[in-house]
């Protein structure tokens, strides 16, 4: 014989048939709520001007979501006497991502100074969706310095020859710096002074022990190469932890 439900059943059913309807009726809005639009945003950091003068680097934040196309991810970079374009390489994966955007020069070319910055992002997927910012930031030097990988001894191990290469933009102001050469026990310091005209320059820095001789092998070299602009100091590293000393 097949059972009834009783009443009490039945309104247990039923409760519990509402309740699975009020969870869908709940999930149904979350399941479609809409995509987070894109956004760009300029860091307030200096852009950077490189030595020459044919691109600056800028800073900015940027998302689109996730399984979203790009369409445009830009930064473009306005001075009175240059302009220029870079590319955001963004990939939409909705969350904020930093970066560093190389802006090179379209025409005329970049300077100390200020410049307008504007990035744009646009997304796309069924609909299109756009994001812009905008902002002045100051353009700050950067400063490029390479070691040579071998330096020359002098006779008698108490000095060796480095070669340095160094370039900074015109409107900035060398000053003088030193290279340091380690090898055991043994150290040393040379002088000199970068030059910024855009262009890059190599000095053979003398640099003399301070204390016991120099020997043909394996040494340490490092540098700062510094300078000034606008009252405030700049500074260009390198190092090589395999400087070969040649007689």
């Amino acid at each position: 014989m097949r059972s009834r439900p009783t009443r009490r059943g039945r309104r247990t059913v039923a409760a519990g048939l509402a309740l699975a309807a009020a969870v869908l009726v709940t999930a149904s809005p979350a399941a479609a709520r809409p995509s987070s639009p894109p956004r760009v945003e300029i860091s307030t950091h200096p852009a950077l001007l490189a030595p020459d003068g044919r691109s600056v680097g800028v800073v900015v934040v940027a998302r689109c979501a996730d399984r979203w196309s790009v369409v445009e991810a830009s930064v473009t970079v306005i001075q009175p006497q240059a302009s220029g374009r870079g590319t955001i390489p963004l990939a939409c994966i909705g969350f904020d991502r930093v970066f560093h955007v190389l802006v090179p020069v379209s025409s005329g070319t970049f300077a100390l100074g200020s410049a307008s910055v504007t990035a744009t992002v646009v997304a796309a997927r069924g609909k299109t969706q756009r994001a812009d910012d905008s902002a002045t930031l100051p353009v700050d030097p950067t400063v490029f310095v390479e070691l040579d990988g071998s330096a020359r001894l002098e006779p008698g191990g108490s000095a060796v020859r480095l070669a340095v290469t160094v370039a900074c933009p015109v409107g900035a102001s060398g000053v003088p710096s030193r290279v340091g050469v380690f090898q055991g026990q043994t150290s040393g310091f040379g002088p000199y002074t970068p030059v910024c005209d855009g262009a890059g320059h190599r000095f053979d820095v003398l640099v003399s022990s301070t204390n016991g001789l120099f020997a043909a092998g394996i040494a340490q070299a490092l540098t700062f190469a510094d300078i000034t602009y606008d009252g405030r100091t700049f500074s260009g590293i390198d190092d090589d932890g395999a400087l070969e000393l040649v007689p």
